[in-house]
């Protein structure tokens, strides 16, 4: 029995010794300024990163489906525009009287002037233009609204997509 005894006070001898060792290398790497040491950890530490992270993922998925949205925005503003520029385009000669009467009424009274028979009971004269038809007034109006709020669009979504 002494023997048993000697043997488990000899293990606990070296387990002590062992855990003063441990204990003065933790004390000597507190002390140390090479070993980094933690910040206090607290509860509203743990909070905070958890948040952050959680920020983080909310915010590259909150840009990736928004930055897809942007794009459709801007290949619909870029389609309508140019169909609106299109439209104003081929209704632009409806604002001005049409060249070509001017020309036939001009052609009209040289041709009297040489020939007083050339156009029995009727004496050639400019036609008059009162201005555009007010339904082509109103059309084009619409359209320029339309291409303002199409090209404002469109520059809405790039300086969304710069941000």
């Amino acid at each position: 029995m002494s023997f048993a005894f000697h043997e488990i006070y000899e293990v606990s001898c070296v387990l002590y010794s062992s855990e003063i060792l441990l204990r003065q290398i933790l004390n000597v790497l507190k002390q140390s300024i090479i070993a980094k040491k933690p910040p206090p950890s607290d509860d509203w530490n743990g909070f905070w990163d958890v948040y952050d992270q959680e920020a983080e993922e909310f915010d590259k998925s909150f840009v990736e489906k928004y930055a897809s949205d942007l794009d459709n925005g801007l290949i619909f503003a870029g389609l309508f525009s140019a169909v609106s520029t299109a439209f104003l385009g081929s209704m632009l000669p409806n604002l001005y009287p049409a060249p070509s009467d001017t020309t036939n009424a001009l052609l009209m009274m040289i041709y009297y002037q040489l020939n007083n028979t050339a156009f029995p009971g009727q004496v050639p004269s400019l036609p008059s233009w009162d201005g555009p038809h007010w339904i082509t007034i109103w059309t084009q109006t619409l359209l320029y609204a339309s291409l303002s709020a199409s090209l404002l669009a469109a520059l809405g979504a790039v300086l969304g997509k710069q941000w």
